[in-house]
């Protein structure tokens, strides 16, 4: 407080009132948490799908693939999620930290399955629990979907995608056909719920292969630069808000800079 003593000391101190003071930006680079928020889901997602789907393994197969699904699908792409906040990318934020959480209470449910603690419950019948999960997972993957629609094709094919499958499979968990021991499914519907999971798992599929798709874009991007022939093989196909963002532009009324935001707005 020495700089306000003086004969001068009030003027001074008026001129520190009437002048705001100088924001600064610090910018810490980060991977992008998409990258490896997608991996994960890519990875966990098509491993339960494509065993959902019947390509192979058995109804206990779970027990042995849920470490590395809780993991790499649960535990890393929560952290991709988490690390969103940082990156501002509130879609990623969103997506990565619900699908994460998803795949960390899979894991820890088949983990209490192996250790025999509760009796294991097929997917192709009546489940109205995770019908319940399913209910919170589509509905905010439908939102993050309509969000994708100003990023790129790949993107919004891969949220898409799941938000269909996740529609079908939560009617499909949720609708209870009456008890008849003599269907094909256990569930009074004669397969259906088998039929229409097993085509619920396609699409979930799809939007893993998507995501591969678009994690393989931010590798060879970082490696060999946007312009070159390896990236030009894995196109986007980028939206047109996309390709009018500005690399960096201020926050909509938050602090700092985002990227991507199609529209400036006043801070």
């Amino acid at each position: 407080m020495a700089v306000f003593n003086g004969p001068e000391s009030e003027q001074k101190f008026q001129q520190v009132l009437e002048n705001p003071p100088s924001v600064q930006i610090f910018l810490k680079p980060i991977a992008p948490p998409a990258a490896l928020g997608l991996a994960g889901f890519a990875g966990s997602t098509f491993i339960t799908s494509s065993w959902i789907a019947n390509w192979w393994g058995t109804p206990t197969s779970p027990t042995i693939f849920f470490p590395f699904v809780g993991i790499f699908g649960g535990l890393a792409q929560f952290i991709a999620g988490i690390h969103g906040f940082q990156a501002r990318d509130t879609l990623v934020t969103v997506i990565n930290t619900m699908w994460g959480s998803f795949w960390i209470a899979i894991g820890i449910l088949y983990g209490f399955v192996a250790a025999g603690s509760i009796p294991p419950h097929s997917i192709h019948t009546h489940f109205p629990e995770l019908a319940a999960w399913f209910i919170v997972l589509t509905l905010f993957t439908w939102s993050c979907a309509l969000a994708s629609t100003a990023r790129d094709l790949v993107l919004m094919v891969c949220l898409f995608s799941l938000s269909i499958g996740c529609t079908i499979a939560c009617c499909l968990l949720a609708y209870n056909g009456g008890a008849n021991p003599a269907s094909g499914s256990g569930d009074g519907l004669t397969g259906s719920v088998t039929n229409g999971i097993k085509a619920a798992s396609y699409f979930w599929m799809l939007s893993s292969l998507c995501a591969w798709w678009r994690v393989t874009v931010y590798l060879v991007e970082e490696a060999y630069g946007s312009n070159s022939r390896i990236t030009r093989f894995f196109p986007l196909v980028r939206s047109p808000v996309e390709k009018r963002a500005p690399f960096v532009i201020p926050g909509l009324g938050e602090p700092g800079v985002k990227r991507g935001v199609p529209k400036p707005m006043p801070v």
